[in-house]
């Protein structure tokens, strides 16, 4: 790395840590370090999907325990978290490093995501699924009245009950293991697009989610994957406008 580069790792712990993430003594039980670790794990998590930590950086355990203050134990626990995800490799030389997230990628999680989720819908609708936990978790969408970061934790929670329309525990599986990295890109792109205009960007959300829910209550599959297809379309493109505008 040339003297005029900076460095990833030292723009990551002053972007994301400013001050320690733990104290010397703290989180002494097993549960504590493994919420410790999940912490660390969204926060590379996120660098890696928004460009912080592109494809090829260096993930070293030492460095990164150095940097964000942590032992090395909870930076080896969210690294394998991170490569089970699919954001993280290891080298046949044992190198950890940075998979990254380009526009291939994307469009590849988000028709992995459709696949299963229209497959909720349609599996749902073929066995007559009650479908009030949908309608559940999108009045929890619309009575967060705003869009905060709580609302993706809620739009996250809603597609999981699309899957789980199907009662299949297996595809709701399937699912979930994808679902940290589709619940960062649309943190990523919820927040830089909700700090231009947020009062536009929920009511875009609420809208897009009620239709697919009316949409799924006729028992027309067709539309309901149609509607789905274009909220995906609008959820990629709220990704990379917001990432485009940082570069």
């Amino acid at each position: 790395m040339t003297a005029h580069q900076p460095d990833p790792i030292d723009e990551l712990a002053g972007l994301l840590s400013p001050r320690p993430l733990i104290s010397p003594g703290h989180y002494a039980n097993k549960l504590a370090r493994s919420l410790h670790s999940g912490r660390i794990a969204g926060l590379l998590r996120e660098a890696i999907i928004d460009g912080e930590l592109p494809a090829g950086t260096p993930l070293v355990e030492m460095r990164l325990a150095e940097r964000l203050a942590v032992s090395r134990g909870p930076i080896r626990s969210a690294l394998h978290v991170l490569q089970g995800e699919g954001l993280v490799q290891t080298l046949p030389n044992g190198r950890t490093i940075s998979a990254g997230l380009d526009a291939g990628d994307l469009r590849d999680l988000f028709g992995v995501r459709f696949e299963l989720e229209s497959l909720g819908i349609r599996q749902g609708l073929d066995r007559h699924a009650d479908l009030e936990p949908v309608r559940k978790a999108m009045e929890a969408i619309e009575a967060e009245g705003a869009s905060t970061d709580r609302l993706v934790e809620l739009d996250v929670d809603f597609h999981r009950s699309l899957v789980a329309f199907s009662g299949s525990r297996f595809l709701v599986q399937s699912w979930l293991a994808i679902a940290p990295v589709i619940q960062a890109v649309i943190t990523i792109g919820n927040r830089r697009l909700a700090e231009k205009d947020p009062a536009s960007n929920y009511a875009r959300i609420v809208d897009s989610h009620r239709r697919l829910v009316e949409a799924i209550s006729t028992g027309v599959v067709e539309d309901a994957t149609r509607l789905l297809a274009d909220q995906f379309s609008l959820t990629q493109s709220m990704f990379t406008i917001a990432k485009g505008d940082t570069e």
